[in-house]
């Protein structure tokens, strides 16, 4: 049996790394400066929700605290997120390693912003996490050794190839386990990684990730995309009707183009559990 994971980023709008800046912002558009945003990443978790109901797919959201908090004054999150896995993506979209904001996070930090992620989480839908992706994907094993002190069970933010259609976690020496996004070739044999942000930005087809789909052959595929960007891309901005309506019609080309090849999605938690 080929399963899939299928995970998505719930943080601020068009997220926007700035060098000096601990906290991200959001992409500047008409009228606004980089101030962070949350509209469109709530607009579009609720369009996902619908989405993955009717495709009877249960997924794993990677909730960052700031969004969560803001959406939760405008949504019912509990019920939205009632029958998928929640998950922890930092505080206010923390650069752990400091590639994009040049400001490095100490172990104990990245202890602190897990731990503080956690919280909200739990105080808002009444369940603790088990799993984190750091924001950006940007972890290193201070974050990983951190993470897995703090009592977390996984991480997904790494990318790493499948070998001969083949891809799953691993456990590291912390005891913590590696749940990796895939790295791989599209139909055209093109490389291509299991995030749609080039999708959703124009640069890549659903075909391309149906492609990458058909190339698996054992383990655990992970996609992952954000509530954002069925809503909203960082290249035009928020969208409207129409444009929101194509957005999700890639997405649900690319979900049913797996179900179709009998792949079977699983909450990651599910699937390490039965591990």
């Amino acid at each position: 049996m080929r399963y899939a994971a299928f995970t998505v980023d719930v943080d601020r709008d068009a997220n926007l790394a700035e060098r000096g800046r601990y906290e991200a912002g959001s992409r500047a558009i008409a009228g606004l400066d980089t101030t962070p945003r949350f509209a469109s990443s709530g607009k579009g978790l609720r369009v996902l929700s619908e989405l993955l109901d009717d495709l009877s797919i249960h997924a794993t959201f990677f909730l960052e605290g700031d969004a969560l908090r803001d959406i939760a004054h405008h949504a019912d999150v509990r019920e939205l997120l009632r029958k998928h896995e929640v998950a922890c993506h930092g505080v206010c979209h923390e650069d752990f390693t400091g590639e994009s904001t040049g400001i490095c996070l100490t172990g104990e930090q990245v202890g602190q912003v897990s731990k503080e992620s956690r919280s909200i989480v739990r105080d808002i839908l009444g369940r603790v996490p088990t799993g984190f992706r750091a924001p950006y994907q940007h972890i290193d094993d201070i974050g990983l050794g951190a993470l897995a002190k703090a009592g977390f069970t996984y991480d997904s933010s790494k990318t790493e190839k499948m070998i001969d259609g083949k891809i799953a976690p691993k456990e590291l020496d912390s005891g913590l386990f590696e749940v990796p996004l895939a790295c791989g070739k599209d139909g055209q044999g093109k490389k291509i990684v299991s995030y749609l942000w080039p999708m959703h930005e124009g640069k890549r087809t659903a075909d391309d990730y149906i492609g990458l789909a058909s190339s698996f052959r054992s383990g655990y595929l992970v996609l992952a995309t954000h509530s954002w960007h069925l809503t909203e891309t960082f290249r035009s901005g928020p969208l409207d009707a129409k444009q929101c309506k194509i957005e999700v019609g890639k997405t649900r080309k690319v979900l049913e183009g797996m179900l179709d090849q009998g792949i079977k999605f699983r909450k990651i938690e599910d699937y390490l559990g039965d591990g």
